[in-house]
């Protein structure tokens, strides 16, 4: 026997909770004959009628209620589980881990992570500067700041803004 698919299970679990045919149809967005058809399939995989059918009425037989009563709360588990990974792919969270020497982390990133955060509460920054460079994947950081000469090849490298120029100056007093 195939295993029942998705939309075989919902279509078990609507026609009870709507009441009529028509009505579950409409809420799968599919024919009333494509949806007896869907039952069909299922009941003849399963073996077991589900339902009994009058051109007036559908109800549930007893094995069609023992296996909504059976389904209905892992389908909705399953629903519920599904819409969690979903949310995760529309709402990013977790933590974005971010190395860069002092002036950098200053200059440049400190400013943007709260524009960052403000679309997206559930993400976190940790801003890690050290007076060194340190091996930026090795060491578990998502992102480095770096001199653009500092940067080894074999990273991706973008451009945060203008070519800075630095120097020293004195005074003879």
């Amino acid at each position: 026997m195939e295993q029942p698919n998705l939309k075989e299970l919902e279509a078990i679990i609507a026609i009870p909770r709507r009441g009529t045919s028509r009505a579950a149809a409409i809420d799968l967005g599919m024919s009333t004959t494509a949806l007896s058809h869907t039952v069909g399939r299922l009941e003849a995989g399963l073996g077991v009628r589900l339902f009994n059918r009058t051109t007036r009425s559908v109800s549930l037989t007893d094995a069609g209620r023992l296996f909504m009563q059976q389904v209905a709360p892992s389908l909705q588990d399953l629903r519920t589980a599904l819409e969690t990974v979903r949310s995760q792919r529309e709402t990013p969270s977790g933590t974005i881990r971010i190395n860069a020497a002092p002036f950098a982390a200053r200059a440049i990133i400190s400013p943007l992570v709260l524009e960052f955060l403000r679309p997206y509460p559930d993400m976190h920054v940790d801003i890690v500067t050290e007076g060194k460079l340190v091996d930026v994947v090795g060491d578990g950081f998502d992102l480095g700041v770096r001199v653009a000469g500092l940067v080894p090849t074999d990273m991706i490298a973008v451009s945060l803004g203008r070519p800075q120029r630095h120097a020293v100056v004195g005074s003879p007093e």
